[in-house]
């Protein structure tokens, strides 16, 4: 892969200021929501799903990858990175604890009812979505998991925005590079006299 096209991966697009400020709210609100979502998995971050096949530095990745970046979304900060990061664990979570388990997309209720698969609601399938029952353990559905993958893939598209370190810093590397290009410039024309 060349320099130019890593580069235009991890440099934020020029966006309209509307767009960005759209941006900035999703990145604020999701990535203060997945980042209180990896807290208490950063406290255990090597056990925090209990006994099993996965290995704890598998689990710490995980962890890092929900709390470290929901912490990077907020502060659009290698925004690119952590999506990649928080998509590939909202796969696999959906993937190894969710799809096993028989979880619903939606769990239409979750507190106060025995635990079971639920029932089937509005003639939808029950792949989609169930009213009652509940997971022994976790959410009992994949919508959040999903949702958080949708907002990586929207994150890896467009960006972080104008309103981020991201595009700071592209901005500081932008007129520095320019600067070093004008002075190399100016240089070989001194050499040419």
């Amino acid at each position: 892969m060349n320099m130019n096209r890593t580069l235009n991966f991890l440099l934020p697009r020029a966006l309209d200021r509307s767009t960005a400020t759209s941006l900035l709210f999703v990145r604020l609100v999701a990535g203060t929501a997945m980042a209180l979502h990896g807290a208490p998995k950063m406290m255990a971050a090597t056990s925090w799903m209990g006994p099993g096949p996965v290995p704890g530095w598998l689990q710490a990745l995980a962890a890092f990858a929900e709390f470290g970046g929901g912490i990077a979304w907020i502060l659009g900060f290698t925004t690119p990175v952590a999506s990649l990061g928080i998509a590939a664990t909202m796969i696999v979570g959906i993937a190894i604890v969710h799809i096993p388990m028989g979880d619903p997309f939606i769990r239409l209720t979750v507190q106060g009812i025995d635990a079971g698969p639920g029932i089937p609601f509005g003639g939808l399938p029950a792949w989609f979505v169930r009213a009652g029952g509940r997971s022994a353990g976790g959410s009992g559905s994949s919508e959040l998991a999903s949702l958080f993958t949708a907002v990586s893939v929207l994150l890896l598209g467009a960006g972080p925005g104008q309103f981020s370190l991201d595009a700071l810093l592209a901005r500081r590397f932008v007129r520095r590079s320019s600067a070093e290009a004008a002075i190399g410039r100016a240089g070989e024309a001194a050499l040419v006299r």
